[in-house]
């Protein structure tokens, strides 16, 4: 594949629903915690928690390295 076919990919990726909401969750409460409505330690812990499935849910999409599923 060439870099522009990764790049497309990738973009194509990113659209996708469970992204898009996920990016806004995020901002929503990097918002309240900067206006001062939430605290910055709530806002850290659900940023952290939604990045965490999204890498763990990644993992277990890709098998282990000997191509079988996890």
């Amino acid at each position: 594949m060439e870099v522009g076919d990764n790049m497309k990919k990738a973009i194509t990726n990113l659209l996708k629903v469970k992204s898009l909401m996920t990016i806004a969750v995020m901002t929503v409460f990097v918002i309240l915690s900067l206006k001062g409505k939430l605290e910055p330690t709530l806002t850290a812990s659900v940023i952290t928690a939604i990045i965490t499935y999204y890498f763990s849910k990644d993992h277990k999409d890709e098998g282990d390295d000997n191509g079988n599923e996890m």
